[in-house]
């Protein structure tokens, strides 16, 4: 009984202070062996302040463009799927419009005005030189022709700009028709990424038709708590795996951070450019990660398995002989990779209990093998 007294009265006292002697526990090698006590130095490494960070693959800024139609109308007919590549002026989807119908009644009723206006103002040429007409009527018959030709290439250019061709609305004036269809064409090359449309569709005017872009040029959005994000700056680097697949590890750093909170999740967005990446990525997938800021600092490191909690202090077992361990009170720093830093109480070259730590602890506490 005073022997398992002394061992208690030990690790009352602070560890490590000229008070008492730091307390020790004592294995033969068998019984190292039974307990799975393993041992191994303790290494230095780098540690860096790290944070976890969630959010999703997203374009880079102008990788992408949202095609829209200016007029509301029903999704006739859609020509492409996700994951097509498309040129400059491919149609990409028809629409069945009441507006472009009234544009098309519009071009064929301003061109049928000019051409009366155009044949009053010769007739009017004419009828000057035989002075058949003031100079005041002719002016007039002038304006009303300049008027009606405004009114004709303002519709023409209407259509124009909705996606027809030069040749496409000289068609439609021979042949005297008014076409309700309109073709929506892509306005640069790229992949179409979203298609959030449905054949037989209503749309109102200025809705997404399709997004294009290059899927290969992406960045990362990473949602950060407001107060872990004051300190992070462009160039923090960034270690990010996709979710549901730990093995495939990416690296990105920090491109801009944007300075809102989102009123939802309640976190400060930030934007990081890829350098390398686990694989293909494309806008939308999750990844995690850990972003780590400033710069890294070497220091002594010990796994995290061979800390455990005496008292109130940190502190790991040193082995001092092939039978001897001390408990030894520690100051842990940064936390990574399932290690920790340890600012103070151990030096580089130390062996520690890295397994068994468990054992160790409770011999200890229950005073089996404790000695001053």
């Amino acid at each position: 009984m005073k022997h398992a007294l002394t061992a208690l009265t030990l690790i009352v006292l602070p560890l490590g202070t000229a008070a008492a002697q730091p307390a020790t526990v004592r294995l033969d090698a068998a019984e190292q062996t039974r307990a799975g006590v393993a041992v191994s130095p303790a290494a230095e490494r780098s540690f860096a302040d790290q944070v976890r960070v969630v959010g999703q693959v997203v374009g880079a800024p102008g990788s992408t463009v949202a095609v829209k139609s200016v007029v509301a109308g029903r999704v006739e007919e859609i020509l492409v799927s996700p994951g097509d590549r498309v040129r400059t002026g491919d149609p990409l989807i028809v629409l069945h419009s009441h507006a472009v119908l009234t544009l098309h009644g519009e071009l064929l009723r301003t061109h049928r005005e000019l051409q009366l206006a155009q044949n009053r103002l010769d007739a009017g040429r004419q009828l000057y030189e035989l002075e058949g007409i003031s100079r005041m009527e002719l002016d007039r018959r002038s304006q009303e022709a300049l008027a009606a030709r405004l009114a004709y290439e303002q519709a023409r250019a209407e259509l124009i700009d909705l996606g027809y061709t030069e040749e496409g609305v000289d068609r439609d004036l021979e042949e005297q028709e008014t076409e309700p269809h309109l073709t929506v064409r892509a306005p640069a090359p790229g992949v179409v990424l979203d298609l959030p449309v449905q054949q037989h569709e209503w749309i109102e005017s200025y809705a997404t038709l399709t997004v294009l872009g290059d899927p290969a040029q992406v960045e990362l959005q990473l949602q950060l708590p407001p107060d872990e994000a004051h300190s992070v700056a462009a160039g923090d680097e960034i270690r990010f795996g996709l979710v549901g697949r730990d093995a495939d590890q990416g690296r990105a750093v920090v491109a801009t951070r944007v300075p809102r909170v989102d009123p939802q999740t309640r976190t400060v967005m930030v934007r990081a450019r890829i350098l390398d990446a686990p694989g293909n990525l494309f806008p939308g997938v999750f990844v995690e990660g850990m972003l780590q800021r400033g710069a890294a600092r070497t220091a002594v490191s010990v796994p995290e398995a061979a800390v455990t909690r005496i008292g109130e202090h940190d502190a790991v077992f040193v082995r001092q002989g092939p039978e001897t361990f001390a408990v030894r009170q520690v100051s842990l720093g940064r936390h990574g990779d399932a290690a920790y830093e340890v600012t103070d109480g151990l030096s580089v070259g130390e062996e520690i209990a890295t397994a068994g730590v468990f054992f160790l602890k409770s011999a200890l506490l229950k005073g089996s093998g404790g000695e001053s």
